[in-house]
C-alpha cells in the first residue's frame, strides 16, 4: 500500500459529525467531535468512557454526534468554567483585607 493511499470514511448523515476529523470527497477537512471540543481523540475516547462528552450514537462501527449536541455541550461547559471563575473572584476579593494606613510613631 502507497503512503499516501488513505482508508475513505464515508460522510456521516446530514447534520452529523464522526468523533474523528475526516477528509470529505472534495478534499475539505471536517472537524470531528474531539477537534470541536479542543481536544484529541485520544483524550475525547477516555472522556467518553467516563461519559464527561456530549451524547453520542453509533452508526455502524462510527461514533457519531449532532453538531447541536456538541455546540450546547461546549456552551455548557463555557458557562459552568465563567461561573466557576467569577465565584473564585468573588470568594477572592470578599477575603481581601483593606490596606492598614501607616501611623508615623
Amino acid at each position: 500500500m502507497s503512503e499516501k493511499a488513505k482508508l475513505s470514511i464515508p460522510a456521516p448523515p446530514e447534520g452529523f459529525v464522526w468523533a474523528q476529523d475526516y477528509e470529505t470527497a472534495d478534499g475539505r477537512i471536517i472537524l470531528g467531535i474531539a477537534s470541536r471540543l479542543g481536544i484529541t481523540y485520544h483524550t475525547y475516547r477516555k472522556w467518553r468512557m467516563r461519559g464527561d462528552t456530549p451524547p453520542t450514537v453509533r452508526i455502524g462501527k462510527r461514533v457519531a454526534a449532532r453538531i447541536e449536541w456538541v455546540e450546547q455541550f461546549n456552551a455548557k461547559r463555557e458557562k459552568e468554567a465563567l461561573d466557576a471563575f467569577n465565584a473564585a473572584v468573588e470568594d477572592i476579593e470578599y477575603s481581601m483585607r483593606p490596606a492598614e494606613s501607616r501611623l508615623a510613631a
